[in-house]
C-alpha cells in the first residue's frame, strides 16, 4: 500500500532538518579541519575586542554586517589563500620565537590564510578608506633616520614604535637589521595574486630588504611543486619584540617571507590543548 504524498513529504522534511542540523553543528563545533573551535573564537574576540561578537556560525559586526564563520567547504592549500572563510585563519598554530629555530613543513602557513573581507571591515575597504588612518612612524630615530608609514587603528602606529625602540636599544649586531626597512603602508595586491596584501591595510611592516629571503626566489623554477629550501637570516630575538607587540613573523611560513611582519594578535592568542 502506497503511503499518503502529504505523509511522505513530511517524513523527508523532518529527515532533511535532521541532517541539516547536524551538519552546521559539525561545522561550529566539530572542527573537522583541526580548527579548535572556542579557542579560535575566543582568540579573534579578544584581539579585536567591542567590533563583532560571535554566535553558532555567524559573525556579527556592531554595523549589522554578518559573515558565515565556517562554511564547512573542504579547502587545499591553495583554496585556503584564494578563498578561505574566517574559521579557515586558524587552520595553523603559529608557533612564537619562543619555540626556537624552527623549519616550517610543507604548506604550514600560519597568518598567510586571510578572509579579506574580515581585514576590510578591520582597515577599510579602499586605499582612501585605509588611508585615513594612516600614520607616519620615525623608525630607529638616532640609528636608521627613517619614517614608515602603517595604521593608527589599534595602535599599530604606537605598537611599531616600542618596536623601533627596543630594537635601537639593541648591541648593533641586532639593531643593523633595521637599518634598512622596506616599509610599511602601501595598496597593492600580492605578487602574482588579485589578493590583497596586509600592507594595504597598513598592518604590515618589512624590517629590512638587504636580509631578506623569499620563498619565490628560492624555488625550483624548473619544478614547481618540488620542495622549497628554508633560508633566514633574521634572529629570533628581533622577532621577539614584534610578537610582543602583536605581530607574526613571516618566518614561520613553509612559503616563507623574512623581513615580513603583520600585526595578528589573534593568531599569537590561539592556542590548542595539548
Amino acid at each position: 500500500m502506497i503511503d499518503d504524498p502529504k505523509r511522505l513529504l513530511l517524513q523527508l522534511m523532518i529527515v532533511l532538518a535532521i541532517y541539516g542540523t547536524g551538519r552546521l553543528a559539525y561545522a561550529t563545533e566539530a572542527g573537522g579541519d583541526g580548527v579548535d573551535q572556542p579557542a579560535a573564537k575566543a582568540a579573534l574576540l579578544k584581539a579585536y575586542p567591542g567590533l563583532f561578537t560571535i554566535s553558532g556560525n555567524v559573525l556579527t559586526w556592531t554595523d549589522g554586517t554578518t559573515m558565515v564563520w565556517d562554511d564547512g567547504k573542504a579547502r587545499d592549500a591553495e583554496a585556503l589563500l584564494e578563498s578561505p572563510d574566517i574559521e579557515d585563519m586558524f587552520r595553523y598554530v603559529y608557533p612564537t620565537a619562543a619555540a626556537g629555530a624552527l623549519v616550517p613543513a610543507e604548506d604550514f602557513d600560519p597568518g598567510r590564510i586571510r578572509n579579506e573581507a574580515f581585514f576590510e571591515k578591520l582597515y577599510g575597504a579602499s586605499a582612501a578608506e585605509v588611508g585615513k588612518h594612516i600614520a607616519n612612524v620615525k623608525w630607529l630615530p638616532k640609528l636608521a633616520k627613517k619614517t614608515v608609514q602603517v595604521t593608527r587603528i589599534f595602535g599599530i602606529n604606537d605598537r611599531l614604535g616600542k618596536v623601533s625602540d627596543a630594537l635601537e636599544a639593541m648591541p648593533a649586531e641586532l639593531s643593523r637589521y633595521g637599518l634598512k626597512p622596506g616599509g610599511g603602508f602601501v595598496w597593492r595586491p600580492i605578487a602574482g595574486t588579485d589578493r590583497l596584501s596586509v600592507h594595504s591595510f597598513g598592518a604590515a611592516f618589512d624590517i629590512n630588504v638587504g636580509f631578506s629571503d623569499y620563498w619565490y626566489n628560492n624555488r625550483n623554477k624548473a619544478d614547481p611543486k618540488a620542495h622549497i629550501p628554508f633560508r633566514n637570516r633574521i634572529p629570533l630575538q628581533i622577532v621577539e619584540l614584534f610578537e610582543k607587540n602583536g605581530f607574526i613573523w613571516g618566518g614561520r611560513w613553509y612559503h616563507y617571507d623574512t623581513m615580513h611582519f603583520e600585526y595578528r594578535p589573534e593568531l599569537l592568542l590561539y592556542k590548542k590543548p595539548g
